[in-house]
């Protein structure tokens, strides 16, 4: 109830003041603004639940979700800190042919690289380098991986040579061990987005012996967004005293990649992937069944078949023994296999340039 009150002018002839009170004797005006002060206060506790609701969500969110909007550092090398944020994007499964080509170097040693063993290293000819760099560019390849590259000054040397004829390779990776003088590389038109390599791999079964040059894997990406999983190994030689150690080891070593490829394709089911190497096996020896049958269906590579313009499909010919092998094979795995096709181009460089270079020949085929 209102009640009202007058006030005296404080001057002559000032009218009196006339104000309303309500039962406690506040004024109107106090309250107005007593009301509006409540109002404010409902709404802060409305939003007060909603407030601490965001705080609890941001403080307990899962560490999954978070890790999607950290990037990874850029010299992160091992598998487990690579779960594929990039490798795991939808990308293009048609465009234009990618080519790659693989070649054994034979012991490309420059004077800039140190040793990493004990063993006697000859450096390579000059010759010699001018005809891997002839054999690589007769080719005009996109993608190139490279065995017994001696490290980084050596592959430096090659990509000096390279560019000196037009082909310009700014994207590079080597996997280089202690123990093992000859490395594995590549090198690449196109940028290399992430490193999945294992130098110092543990063969399977084992606890301390490990792979004598590891596993070079790496991800390229095409202009148009296709991604290309590339990855390279150089198996346990025949040329040696122990023959069945040898053969063993090389077994071991299959397992040890077939294991590394099953856990690739089960992280990113839909990555195209390409494993080049130098096997020191044939395709109708054990070592290599490991690979086209696989851990598991999916995980199963396929074996391509190039030959040279006569038709022989051998990669390496063993004066010792008068021998011709096809140690040097590149294996797909299904999604780059039915990209691919069963015309997809392919090919084994020959020429005398071939001989001067190594003692093994350039494998070549076209990705999608």
């Amino acid at each position: 109830m209102l009640r009202h009150k007058q006030l005296s002018g404080s001057r002559r002839n000032e009218s009196p003041q006339i104000v309303c009170l309500d039962d406690k004797g506040c004024t109107k005006n106090e309250v107005n603004m007593s009301r509006k002060i409540f109002q404010r206060c409902d709404v802060l506790l409305i939003l007060l639940p909603i407030f601490v609701s965001i705080l609890l969500y941001m403080y307990f969110k899962p560490a999954g979700q978070v890790a999607q909007m950290e990037q990874l550092p850029a010299d992160s090398t091992l598998e487990q800190h690579l779960p594929g944020p990039i490798d795991s994007v939808s990308v293009p499964k048609t465009g234009p042919p990618v080519r790659f080509l693989m070649l054994n170097a034979q012991n490309y040693f420059v004077e800039g690289d140190k040793p990493r063993s004990q063993y006697h290293r000859v450096i390579k000819s000059l010759s010699g380098r001018e005809a891997v760099a002839s054999v690589i560019a007769s080719v005009q390849p996109d993608i190139v991986g490279l065995v017994e590259i001696g490290g980084a000054a050596a592959l430096q040397d090659l990509v000096c040579r390279l560019a000196s004829r037009g082909l310009h390779f700014p994207h590079t990776k080597v996997l280089e061990r202690w123990g093992e003088d000859r490395a594995l590389a590549v090198i690449s038109r196109y940028p290399i987005t992430s490193d999945h390599s294992v130098p110092n791999c543990l063969l399977e079964g084992q606890t301390a012996r490990r792979m004598l040059r590891g596993i070079l894997d790496v991800v390229v990406r095409i202009p148009d967004g296709r991604l290309f999983r590339i990855m390279g190994v150089h198996l346990k030689s025949k040329r040696t005293d122990d023959t069945t150690a040898a053969d063993a080891l090389r077994i071991r070593e299959a397992r040890t990649l077939a294991t590394h490829v099953q856990s690739a394709i089960r992280s990113a089911p839909q990555m195209p992937i390409l494993v080049y190497g130098d096997w020191n096996a044939g395709p109708g020896e054990s070592t290599l069944a490991i690979l086209t049958q696989g851990r598991t269906r999916e995980s199963a590579l396929r074996r391509l078949t190039p030959k040279d313009d006569r038709g022989e499909t051998w990669t390496i010919y063993y004066k010792g023994g008068n021998e011709y092998n096809t140690f040097d094979q590149i294996y797909v795995n299904r999604v780059l296999s039915e990209r691919m096709g069963r015309k997809a181009q392919m090919g084994i460089v020959g020429g005398q340039a071939a001989k001067k270079a190594s003692d093994h020949r350039a494998v070549w085929c076209e990705i999608r």
